[in-house]
């Protein structure tokens, strides 16, 4: 599977450092809301719906302390990844606390292959200490924008 090209998917607008949020659905309305004023979506509430769906299936949270939320929607003008840095952690499931959010946003039309191979290179960049660590030391915006666009 091709590598999609992450400078593509993500952008300053929706990188968020030291993000104070008290429970999962700050941070998941935060984060869409985010994605809506980045313009790439035509419905925040249709998108945020398709995201709690998925999220009642399956909690997303993975370990190491990352959660990857994620929708699929015809509300989704143009795939997104956005990202949170918490400033502390919160409860995500009832075994797991989170402090590191990637929120995927696809359009419908894509969501076979954008969508798995999103997950598929975010689930292995997290396995990788050194990618944790940068995003857990990072300072600036453009610091995280550089582990993100690898």
């Amino acid at each position: 599977m091709e590598n999609l090209v992450m400078s593509e998917l993500i952008s300053k607008n929706v990188i968020m450092m030291d993000l104070e949020v008290n429970n999962k659905d700050e941070v998941m309305c935060t984060l869409a809301r985010s994605i809506e004023k980045d313009e790439r979506l035509n419905g925040y509430n249709g998108f945020l719906k398709a995201v709690y769906d998925r999220e009642a299936t399956f909690p997303t949270s993975i370990g190491y302390g990352f959660a990857i939320p994620h929708g699929k929607s015809d509300y989704v003008k143009k795939s997104t990844i956005a990202f949170a840095r918490l400033k502390n952690e919160i409860c995500w499931s009832e075994d797991e606390m989170v402090r590191y959010v990637f929120m995927i946003a696809v359009p419908e039309k894509e969501a076979g292959d954008t969508h798995l191979k999103v997950l598929s290179q975010l689930s292995r960049s997290i396995m990788r200490e050194e990618f944790r660590l940068s995003l857990k030391e990072a300072k600036t915006v453009d610091e995280i924008m550089r582990v993100l666009t690898f």
